[in-house]
């Protein structure tokens, strides 16, 4: 086995030196024409992935790699080079998180490692905390919402255990004065006193592309000497990760995409659905009338009233100006797009043709161990349960209306089996630690790639069972959210990358025995 490996790594060599940049699929079939044939590209990326001091690679999807050191010959793998922080008591670090560390290191402790979600980019954290206070820095942790200020805490306390550590926000006014580590949401950090004069300290950035919104950048304070970004996706609809996120932390430094996850067996193998649904014929008569009217006056605005085209963030920011602060032609015509925009996404949220695509799919919710349905609204998750619950398949809705102790009633519940079904707004895509799901249903498709990976993170948690997980996304047919109309294109070609099998497209009509039938295909 050792010889064989040791066969393929010096061929992969060979291959990388002749021609660099080579993705998996071309470098298996260069393994096959020199006699290592009947290799998975699996195992072409554990060898890749095992030896980070020989082979390295560009980050994109599929990844290109090359030679770390073309000239470097019989260069075996490394740890990644970082050292176990003597304060951090935590499990052993993963292979990525230690190569992300000595890479951030690298940097002069400056950048951003986006690590899909389930892989594990706390401990990222934790072990930079536990760096730093073993260096006599102090530590900031900032996070975007209370359940997340909570969770940090409890890890924190739980994993550098010779320190306290104090909480600003939820009714905590702990700081660093009285601290060495402190977690802190990002509004209570906006009036949170300067450090104290002389600290060293590290700014740990949880979900840090929701600093790139102007008012949340604020809380970024300039005396830091070490900072770290957080993230499943770096990126952002408008321009605040140029303007404001890349300034302050610096370059991506590291990852741990699907593909890296799915190598290292951190996340379960999966497949992925999408299934069609249709209006009604007013319901499209309506929806084609917004879109008509949302084209033309963004086609206006952006000719006479000087709002740019891309990226759509910025289009929307400086439409909303215009409606905030504008007269005459250009708040008219900001209030009208707006208006229509709304409707139109309001009507793919919450239309019936969903919730009829839910009853279709309720067989393999009810067949399944635990499930997830996100929606766009509270109106859909509560929709959703309530037909659920009418089905005979126990569920519960985890909405921003929810209490928080009957939300971690409702989690727990769900953990235990008592609960079959979770369905949730945005509310469950950052800063809730949920239990481990079998099915995802995604009732409001996102045009955010970085919201549709935080949700596939929900459910390709890997299972005891080592059983792959499913995720069905359900569109709208001719609509924005339909993939024949170019939607999800580029979450589109990252699952073609490493799903089990290429995406099914299972249009209107198909019966929930059909669904069932391909869903027990495993």
């Amino acid at each position: 086995m050792l010889r064989e490996s040791n066969l393929i790594q010096a061929t992969l060599k060979d291959l990388l030196a002749q021609v660099p940049g080579q993705n998996k699929r071309q470098l298996l079939r260069g393994l096959s024409a020199q006699g290592l044939r009947d290799l998975t590209a699996r195992e072409v990326n554990r060898a890749l992935y095992a030896n980070v001091g020989v082979f390295t690679h560009d980050g994109a999807t599929p990844p290109r790699w090359r030679l770390a050191d073309p000239g470097a010959a019989g260069v075996t793998g490394s740890s990644g080079g970082f050292p176990l922080p003597r304060s951090y008591a935590g499990l052993e670090p993963r292979q990525w998180q230690r190569e992300a560390l000595s890479q951030w290191q690298a940097q002069g402790h400056r950048g951003v490692v986006e690590a899909v979600t389930g892989t594990g980019k706390t401990t990222v954290g934790v072990l930079a905390a536990a760096a730093a206070v073993d260096s006599e820095m102090s530590v900031l942790v900032l996070v975007p919402g209370q359940e997340l200020l909570d969770q940090w805490h409890e890890v924190l306390q739980r994993d550098i255990p010779g320190w306290a550590v104090g909480r600003l926000g939820g009714g905590h006014r702990d700081s660093l004065v009285t601290h060495r580590i402190l977690v802190s949401t990002v509004q209570s950090a906006l009036n949170c006193p300067p450090l104290p004069v002389g600290t060293s300290a590290l700014l740990v950035a949880d979900e840090v592309h929701r600093y790139g919104a102007e008012g949340f950048a604020r809380a970024l304070a300039p005396g830091f000497v070490a900072r770290l970004g957080l993230t499943a996706t770096y990126e952002r609809m408008d321009n605040g990760k140029v303007q404001f996120l890349e300034p302050y932390f610096g370059d991506m430094v590291a990852s741990c995409s699907y593909e890296r996850g799915l190598t290292d067996e951190i996340l379960a193998p999966f497949r992925v659905a999408f299934l069609g649904a249709r209006f009604t014929d007013e319901e499209k008569q309506a929806y084609e009338e917004l879109n008509r009217i949302a084209k033309s006056t963004r086609q206006r605005l952006i000719a006479a009233h000087g709002c740019p085209s891309e990226p759509f963030g910025e289009f929307m920011k400086a439409v909303t100006d215009l409606n905030e602060n504008a007269y005459g032609a250009a708040m008219i015509d900001a209030r009208r797009y707006l208006n229509a925009f709304s409707k139109r996404r309001r009507m793919l949220a919450d239309s019936p043709g969903k919730f009829e695509a839910l009853l279709r799919v309720s067989p393999i919710l009810a067949a399944c161990g635990r499930g997830l349905v996100f929606g766009e609204t509270t109106h859909c998750a509560e929709q959703s349960t309530d037909l659920l619950n009418a089905l005979h398949v126990p569920a519960a809705s985890i909405t921003s209306e929810v209490p928080t102790e009957e939300r971690k009633l409702r989690l727990s519940m769900f953990k235990a089996g008592q609960l079959r079904v979770l369905a949730a707004p945005r509310v469950l895509d950052e800063g809730i630690d949920v239990p481990q799901a079998d099915v995802g249903v995604i009732l409001g498709a996102s045009r955010s790639r970085r919201q549709m990976i935080q949700r596939m993170g929900r459910v390709i948690r890997p299972k005891f069972d080592r059983r792959p997980a499913t995720f069905i996304v359900v569109y709208i047919e001719g609509s924005t959210e339909d993939p024949e109309q170019g939607a999800h294109e580029d979450f589109l070609e990252e699952m073609t990358e490493v799903a089990r099998e290429e995406p099914t497209i299972f249009p209107h009509g198909t019966s929930a025995a059909e669904l069932l039938a391909w869903y027990r295909e495993v």
